[in-house]
């Protein structure tokens, strides 16, 4: 091929808006506000204390995902490995649901010994086949790009049972192996595989589009560049775990370290790629699709040393992109040590339009990721994506729906906690309940609210036990994630607020004890006062951090953790302990 000189390219997306100025990577969410509505599940746990909890295995690596929707369920696939990335023993597993909040036991994806990781794990063909894939494993060696050339394939069948395990595509001299996918006897699954083997587009999204051979896209050969020459280096260079999204005139394309390309003719050529400037992403994937009311989303991690938090811009046109804001914040303490184990949520991906059959009609947008490479998340984002709440907030939860799902409520739900409205016992009316048995974790229900200088907010709660467990209320300011305000169920059966950096108690509770809060806080005078079942327990107590603003009332099940990194837990300690719990019975913010 010839060498080429860099072309004029106009820019193909541009990320606009206040929020790129703030960003703090000192903090876990970059001082960010979340996106509304916002729910987030945990669907795999690793644990080495507590394998009869998790697949069986006392593993503690998991990454590599791909979501899919078929016959009304989610299904999410990712990589497993003892505690190393991409090292023998390893193997591909998945998990259903029929609501993105409660997750069945993983399965193998297929036999372990016979898959490695890839980018992408589904493809709806258009004969209507869904069909798992997987990189064909040849021997026991370090999993790296260059050796993916094999794959292997079976169905999913419309039962959600597995089919038969056939090798889809081969590296050369390679004999060892299950059989070609031509040998079933099925011929609408042979008609599937060729379908699949025939869309560039969805081989082109693993690394550098190895699978496609020659029919890959001309950028990823450096005699295309200038002076014949790939900017960056190593596994830094363009092509490296790219999407697509379609667009009104074009496609889309997005790699790892912020590299964009488009195509005017559906995807047979491709402009010269460019990384926007204001398109600040790393080593990490990022995701960018169409929405179901005819937007457009793009998440990914806004630096390019971490890898939180996970945040998500939106746009009219696919080209201009603004509203950054948080889909994942939090981000827990790494619990187990092992080679490339980043922090952070990360490698997120949603259902690509060849992994779904349209079965779902969700008003929303479905992500998984994995934390910090050892636990796989989805998140749950309502559409219209809303950067900010504008209505009143009056919540009484007896009158919402029973369930995990809390209407206009951004959650997170670990996989050893529970957050739902349901009947307490001893009570005629639903609450919204906040269960934690997670030793390195919490439960966490957030509300945001229309920026305010001074607020009244009211809330009721109970705490089913006083001699153990945290609940901790704090009010927050919109940027730099300010607590100014903080009122703590203490583990002793105490009260207490922050008064500036001082803790002070300011009443007792007993175990089922309904306490209704009424906080009168001011920004601008910098103090607020609590009144407690009619009493003032805290008069003009001083604000713990300054805040211009107040937008959002939190409620954790444990103290305050900020950035938790990587910290590998004693061993014998990462088990559930004796739960304890909470109930909330309404929230009034005026």
């Amino acid at each position: 091929m010839s060498r080429s000189t860099e072309p004029e390219t106009q820019c193909p997306l541009y990320i606009e808006g206040p929020e790129l100025a703030k960003i703090d990577p000192s903090l876990p969410d970059a001082g960010l506000p979340p996106a509304v509505g916002v729910q987030s599940f945990q669907v795999f746990r690793s644990s080495c204390d507590a394998p009869e909890l998790t697949d069986g295995r006392k593993w503690s690596y998991r990454h590599h995902m791909d979501m899919a929707c078929w016959k009304g369920r989610l299904y999410v696939a990712w990589n497993s490995c003892e505690k190393d990335e991409d090292v023998w023993p390893s193997c591909e597993s998945f998990s259903t649901s029929t609501d993105g909040a409660n997750w069945s036991e993983p399965q193998l994806l297929f036999p372990q010994g016979t898959s490695t990781c890839l980018r992408m794990y589904f493809f709806h063909s258009p004969n209507k086949r869904m069909l798992a894939i997987a990189g064909l494993r040849i021997d026991q060696s370090e999993t790296k790009e260059e050796r993916k050339r094999g794959l292997v394939v079976r169905e999913i069948k419309p039962d959600h049972t597995l089919g038969e395990v056939y090798t889809l595509q081969v590296s050369p001299n390679v004999n060892i192996r299950p059989p070609m996918f031509e040998e079933s006897p099925d011929m609408g699954f042979i008609e599937a595989c060729r379908q699949l083997l025939a869309d560039n587009l969805f081989l082109e999204q693993q690394d550098y589009g190895r699978l496609l051979g020659s029919r890959r896209m001309k950028w990823h050969e450096a005699s295309n560049w200038p002076d014949g020459v790939m900017p960056g280096s190593g596994r830094w260079i363009f092509g490296k775990a790219m999407c697509f999204c379609r667009r009104e005139k074009d496609l889309l394309a997005i790699s790892k370290m912020g590299w964009v390309t488009v195509s005017s003719d559906g995807g047979k050529n491709w402009a010269f790629p460019v990384q926007p400037p204001t398109f600040i992403s790393g080593g990490a994937k990022a995701w960018v699709q169409r929405t179901s009311d005819g937007r457009y989303a793009l998440v990914y991690n806004p630096v390019r040393k971490n890898r939180f938090p996970l945040v998500i811009v939106t746009s009219e046109d696919g080209i201009h992109w603004d509203n950054m804001r948080i889909v994942q914040g939090e981000l827990p303490v790494q619990r187990y040590a092992g080679r490339a184990r980043s922090i952070g949520p990360q490698y997120t991906r949603g259902i690509s339009e060849w992994a779904s059959d349209g079965s779902r009609k969700d008003d929303c947008i479905w992500l998984v990721y994995s934390m910090s490479k050892e636990d796989i998340w989805v998140s749950r984002i309502p559409l219209p994506v809303k950067p900010d709440e504008t209505a009143a907030v009056s919540d009484d939860f007896s009158r919402m729906p029973e369930g995990p799902f809390v209407a206009s409520w951004n959650t997170y739900q670990p996989k050893w906690t529970s957050l739902s409205v349901k009947e307490l016992q001893g009570s005629p009316k639903s609450c919204l309940v906040l269960r934690d048995s997670d030793p390195y974790d919490y439960a966490r229900a957030v509300r945001l609210f229309p920026k305010k200088q001074q607020i009244t907010a009211s809330f009721s709660v109970q705490a089913a036990q006083a001699d153990r467990g945290t609940l901790e209320i704090e009010l927050m300011g919109r940027f730099g994630s300010p607590r100014p305000v903080r009122i703590m169920l203490a583990a002793d059966g105490k009260v207490r607020v922050m008064d500036c950096e001082r803790p002070v108690t300011i009443a007792t509770y007993e175990a089922g004890q309904w306490l209704d809060f009424r906080v009168e806080a001011d920004a601008l005078r910098g103090r607020f006062t609590v009144t407690l079942n009619g009493q003032v327990v805290a008069g003009e107590a001083c604000l713990a951090q300054p805040a211009d603003s107040f937008q959002r009332i939190s409620f954790r099940t444990a103290e305050y953790r900020g950035i938790g990194g990587a910290n590998p837990v004693p061993e014998g300690t990462d088990k559930p302990h004796e739960p304890y719990s909470y109930a909330m019975g309404y929230v009034r913010i005026e």
